[in-house]
């Protein structure tokens, strides 16, 4: 289960920056030789590998007391990279596909949420995050800085505010939700609030000029990639986030995962 997730969570960090990921590396440390267990990870891995078009470059092996899989990934590109900090004032803010999903596949995973019928739903989109690769191999044609989803949506709109020197305000009700998501908002039993930026999403967080608004849509169109302009880059260096008109205040809210390293 976990292979899919984290492979694809490895490569979300190139398809983000409008490239193909071509070659990766893999580094395995087990505490014992189960020979159902590595055959079972193996046809895993090759199924990834020949889905999204890459190959095994090397890697390592090895015995451990504690199990660890880290995969690096290199790729390849035919127009430069779309990195974190050319977003300029004014320019519009778009997300590929939803928030929330892959959060809410993790409470049920770890049974804190029940959700009956959208249980299957759920926990597929925390364990099988589909990547906007179609939409990808566009996104140097209009974007001028990208990110993908993985810690949190405000705290990966802030580290591309942060890299381009620059703010940004989001209109709440403009963030895209999946009918599961909203329906299960009617029925109070979850809050979009506590749970549009968690993370682990693995959806393309972009800006782009106005200029290109009609491309970018007809490109979502081509490639049937949902896509959502759910705000605009400002000057300063501050997020806002509205709800409607009012100021919601995000001192209250989670923006994301945060990165320890001891």
């Amino acid at each position: 289960k976990f292979v899919k997730k984290i492979f694809r969570s490895s490569i979300s960090d190139i398809y983000c920056k409008g490239c193909n990921p071509y070659v990766y590396f893999l580094n395995l440390s087990i505490k014992n030789t189960n020979i159902s267990w590595l055959n079972r990870f193996t046809k895993q891995l090759k199924s990834e590998t020949k889905k999204y078009g890459l190959f095994l470059g090397g890697g390592d092996i090895v015995k451990s007391k504690k199990f660890s899989l880290t995969f690096s990934v290199m790729g390849t590109y035919k127009r430069n990279p779309v990195l974190r900090n050319n977003a300029k004032i004014n320019q519009d803010i778009y997300v590929t596909g939803n928030l929330g999903d892959s959060y809410l596949g993790l409470m049920t995973i770890l049974k804190k949420i029940k959700f009956n019928n959208s249980k299957r739903y759920f926990i597929d989109s925390y364990e099988k995050p589909k990547l906007p690769v179609k939409f990808s191999s566009n996104l140097s044609k209009f974007a001028s800085s990208s990110i993908d989803i993985s810690d949190g949506f405000l705290k990966d709109l802030n580290s591309i505010c942060i890299a381009s020197k620059c703010g940004a305000t989001i209109n709440f009700l403009d963030l895209p939700f999946s009918k599961k998501a909203r329906l299960l908002c009617l029925k109070n039993k979850i809050s979009l609030t506590d749970i549009f930026s968690k993370g682990d999403d693995y959806q393309i967080l972009f800006t782009a000029s106005k200029k290109y608004r009609k491309l970018i849509n007809l490109t979502g169109k081509k490639t049937s990639t949902k896509l959502t302009r759910v705000g605009k880059i400002i000057s300063g260096n501050h997020l806002k986030l509205k709800n409607g008109s009012k100021n919601v205040n995000l001192s209250s809210i989670k923006r994301g995962f945060i990165h320890s390293f001891n």
